[in-house]
């Protein structure tokens, strides 16, 4: 992958119909939408666009997308790295009926005359490789922390909270 910037606009059918292909990085600070949902957005997605027209006439976008991200672990709240691998086919459609009579190896990707902003494409598909409950692997976590100015001595005898609750019953 080369180092170079990528557009922040392209027009898509114009690209397949050339054949054209894009590559480069794109950080992870800059994305609005994908930075927050990390731990730490630091570091980048390395992206490689590749444009053309299948045997049926359909223009289409192959889209490769690798980066490595650090999110926040679900069972102990420390960070957890994570690798995103995308590779996807969209097929480009500029209407319902035309999503719906794709083949089932492309993903509809909706154009129009207007130039497509490309971060968000890059975006929603780093959004979407993210898994739902992100954690590490079994017996990976970090011990657990516990409260502060708790006093956890082993056999120590804790005074349940609610006991004052239990007297005014009576």
């Amino acid at each position: 992958m080369s180092d170079e910037r990528l557009p922040l606009h392209i027009d898509p059918l114009r690209l397949a119909r050339a054949g054209a292909q894009l590559r480069g990085r794109l950080p992870l600070a800059e994305m609005e939408r994908f930075a927050p949902l990390l731990a730490d957005a630091q570091g980048e997605a390395e992206v490689a666009l590749d444009f053309d027209v299948d045997a049926e006439r359909r223009t289409f976008m192959r889209l490769r997308l690798k980066a490595e991200v650090s999110l926040v672990c679900q069972r102990c709240l420390g960070p957890v790295r994570h690798v995103i691998e995308v590779e996807r086919l969209l097929g480009m459609v500029t209407s319902e009926t035309q999503a719906e009579n794709l083949p089932g190896i492309y993903e509809p990707l909706y154009v129009t005359e207007e130039p497509l902003f490309l971060r968000e494409v890059i975006e929603d598909e780093l959004i979407l490789s993210l898994p739902i409950v992100p954690r590490h692997n079994e017996g990976e976590c970090a011990p657990a922390v516990t409260g502060a100015g708790t006093d956890n001595k082993a056999g120590a005898a804790r005074e349940n909270p609610f006991a004052v609750l239990a007297g005014l019953k009576h």
